[in-house]
């Protein structure tokens, strides 16, 4: 059993590369556990800010719900105020102008009563002033 010179030669090589990668796969393995470690604590570092960050923002969630739910309440009554008012003031609007529409009805009224009697006063004059020029002038 005879083996070539040249096979041997590579064995040898190989066995001293493996030889070599040993104490270096060693350090590689305590690197990578390290990684591992920090990796771990870098979780846990992000998952306490994650907490942190949901935590604050739930509080304020929490506040600008309330200052918007008392913004809101605020405007309704404000709201319902300016309502109330310009209500009553377009209501006044509505009785001033009813009260203008039976004002100017009454004066129309008075106007039509005052131009009869004036008509009346003028046939009276004009009859008296007829019947003195009648005299004047002997026609009757």
């Amino acid at each position: 059993m005879a083996l070539p010179a040249g096979l041997l030669e590579q064995e040898n090589r190989v066995e001293e590369r493996i030889a070599r990668l040993e104490p270096k796969i060693d350090h590689i393995q305590s690197d990578v556990s390290e990684l591992k470690t920090d990796f771990r604590k870098l979780n846990e570092k992000i998952e306490g800010v994650d907490t942190k960050l949901t935590q604050k923002i739930e509080g304020v969630d929490t506040k600008l719900t309330q200052k918007i739910e008392g913004v809101d309440t605020k405007l309704t009554q404000k709201i319902d105020a300016v309502d109330q008012k310009l209500t009553a003031r377009i209501d006044s609007v509505k009785d001033s102008v009813t009260a203008l529409a039976l004002s100017v009805e009454k004066s129309f009224a008075e106007l039509k009563s005052a131009r009869l009697v004036d008509r009346v006063w003028w046939l009276v004059i004009s009859g008296t002033l007829l019947g003195i020029m009648a005299r004047a002038f002997k026609w009757i």
